[in-house]
Parts: C-alpha cells; structure tokens; sequence
C-alpha cells in the first residue's frame, strides 16, 4: 500500500475531550434520549488486504451482488482502477483497468455503478460523458451529456460513497443529482435531472432548498452537500446543513420534510467564512457541527442518518486528508420505514470511518481501523458489524 504518512505518524498522539456519557463496554454511547433502539456490534469483522497501488483513502466502495447471490465488496482506487473482493470470504478476486487515454480512455474517472459485471458505468468529473464499460475496462458506450431540452446546463456527478451519492437508474433512465455552481445559483439549480436512453434530458421541478443565498455559494462550506438515496420508491436527500431530510416521488412532484435531528447536535448555524490558508479552511469544516450521509438498509427496511456534533481541535492532523474517512466524533440516527426516529448511537472517537461503510444482509458494516488509532494498520482495509436491537429500558 502507498504510505498515508502524514496521519500515519500522528496516529494515536492526539487525545481530545471524550464525550460526558459513560460508554459501555464495546465503547458505544447508548442513547440518552428515550428511544428503543440502537447499534450494536455483533462482533465478526471483514478484513480485507490492500495492495501496494492502493492508499487508505477511500471515496468510492460499493457492495455488490450477481444474480447467483454472490456478494463482492467493490471499490475504486486513486490509481484507477476497480477491484473487486468476496465480501464474505475476504479474497482478493481480481482488478479492472480504467484507461487514461486512447480507445478506453476515460478522463479523471470519479465513481462507478455496477448494473452487473459486463456493464459498469463510470462516472468522470470532466468531461460531463458517462463511460459504460465491460469486465475487460474496454468502453462499449460513451453518453454524453451538457444541457437539457430546456437549456439548464448540466453539471458532472461523481458516484462516491464518502458523500454518499451513488447513481440511480430507473426503467433505463439515469436520474443525476445536482449542485449549485457559479453559472447555476442556488435559487435557479434543481436536485436532480433526467437523462433517457434517447439522450434526452429534463428537469425534475424540485428546486435546491433556500439554506443560503446566491451570493453565499462558495463562503457558505458545506450548505449545499448532501447525500441522496434512492428506496425503490424514493429519493431521500439529506442535507449536511439541514436538521430535515426531503422525501421525493420518483417524478420530485411530491416533497415532504420530515425533522430528523440529533441529540447532540443544536441547531445548526450557517457560517460564511474567508479562509485562504487551505488547512485552516479544513480544520474549520472538521470541526463545524453538521448531519451527514444516509443510507438505506433494504434488508430491514431502516435508515441510517451520520450526524457530526460540533468539536475543538488542535493542530497537528491532516485535516484535508481525514474529512475524506469521516470525522472523529460521529452518532448514527437509525429511522425506521416511516422515517420516525427509533435509535441514536454515539460511537468512540477515532475508531471508526464513518465516511467508509456499507450495508449487507448481516448489518452495517464500518471501517474499524481509522488513521488515527495507535492501532492503525495501513494495509488493511477492516470493518466490524452492527446490527439493530433493541434496548433494554
């Protein structure tokens, strides 16, 4: 594995307050609030070994099953390519190639969606193409997109899961979230546009919801992130500045808001903030309080909201390089098919990358081996599972 020097050698130097409840013994704080559920480790782990072509930064990891039942854990690396592992038996399966140039080439590949084996498409960050490729990384169709029939300009989505924004397709139509950019403001830029097979595209009619103005796009970190879901009926968008999460028929028709909110978290505040010093910038988001992904559990019908309390830091860490693995203190809100809130669990800081996850038929599975753990070990990528239960009150 490509050394993660920087964090590598801080790892286990920085202590910092720990949170008021007594945690229990596997380190998890139980709800304070009266809910009847929460996480619960059921103790298996999945460890996974990663080659030398691979750092420990994971933006784009995605679980998969074939039709035979087979389940891969998936994921892309910095060196662009694909590799694929048995999720349950841990064995490196094998890797695809994405091309930089030529006949195959894909520029600056940003994320991936696995329709099955021989038709993966990959997302680019520029130019605005969707890449289907086959198991070989040979391109066996480009689909380009820039602006609608109504002339709304198109901007590039990435399919991550650290800003967990995997691509949807529905009846053979690609349904691309969408960010406010300089030339599309806030007020003026929709949540999601349609592209069809025919390349025809539109707009779906549920604009960006007014967490700040046009003129606060690029003071404002953070105000515009967000994560969106989709549950085979609805998208489900959760916004990292917003205590609501916005609930949308597949056509974004109907939108309903329902408050689903943290204990340990106040009400958010917006900050327009002027930092030019790039580590000052990053230290300031790590620390800012803020919601976070959610993530459908399609085997128990629930959902999985990462909430981020507010934190004091010192100098010293990467700041720049661990918002990408999720921050140090996180909570998980469980919501369950009505999206009631049933369950909050606070976790241990710097454990667990709340950033890198994925659900499976055994629970929830997060990456238990965080940089900043004197235990960090760089050449495994491991995850420990969680599953729901209720509680003893």
């Amino acid at each position: 594995m490509k050394k993660y020097s920087i964090l590598y050698a801080i790892a286990g130097i920085i202590l910092l307050a720990c949170n008021t409840n007594k945690p229990s013994k596997d380190g998890l704080m139980k709800n304070s609030a009266s809910y009847n559920y929460e996480l619960v480790s059921t103790k298996k782990i999945l460890s996974y070994i990663v080659d030398y072509d691979t750092e420990y930064y994971f933006s784009m990891l995605f679980p998969y099953t074939d039709q035979s039942g087979k389940e891969y854990l998936t994921f892309q690396n910095t060196s662009n390519q694909l590799l694929f592992y048995d999720l349950n038996t841990e064995d490196f399966l094998y890797k695809i190639q994405l091309e930089r140039e030529g006949p195959n080439g894909i520029s600056r590949p940003s994320g991936y969606y696995i329709e099955d084996l021989n038709n993966i498409y990959i997302t680019s960050s520029m130019p605005r193409i969707l890449y289907k490729i086959d198991s070989t990384g040979t391109v066996i169709q480009k689909i380009p997109y820039g602006k609608t029939d109504s002339g709304y300009e198109i901007i590039s989505q990435s399919s991550w899961s650290t800003v967990y924004t995997p691509l949807v397709f529905i009846d053979s139509k690609l349904y691309l979230s969408q960010h406010p950019w300089q030339g599309n403001p806030v007020s003026k830029t929709p949540l999601c546009v349609v592209i069809d097979t025919l390349n025809q595209s539109y707009v779906l009619p549920y604009p960006f919801p007014p967490l700040i103005e046009d003129g606060e796009l690029f003071t404002a970190p953070d105000a515009t992130s967000f994560s969106r879901i989709f549950n085979g009926k609805e998208f489900v968008y959760s916004f990292f500045s917003d205590e609501n999460i916005h609930v949308a028929n597949i056509g974004h028709t109907d939108v309903r808001k329902y408050k689903i909110k943290s204990q340990y978290i106040g009400k958010i505040v917006i900050k327009n903030i002027s930092i030019s010093d790039m580590y000052e910038h990053a230290k300031f988001r790590y620390g800012n309080p803020l919601y976070g992904n959610l993530i459908y559990d399609p085997y128990r019908k629930l959902y999985y909201r990462f909430a981020y309390p507010g934190v004091d830091l010192e100098n010293g860490p990467d700041y720049i390089s661990l918002t990408a693995l999720g921050r140090k203190k996180f909570s998980i809100i469980i919501l369950d098919k009505n999206f009631n809130v049933v369950g909050e669990t606070m976790f241990p800081e710097w454990v667990y990358c709340p950033s890198v996850m994925f659900v499976s038929r055994d629970g929830l599975y997060i990456c238990n081996n965080h940089p900043m753990s004197s235990s960090f070990n760089e050449d495994i990528l491991s995850f420990e599972c969680f599953e729901v239960k209720k509680n003893n009150r």
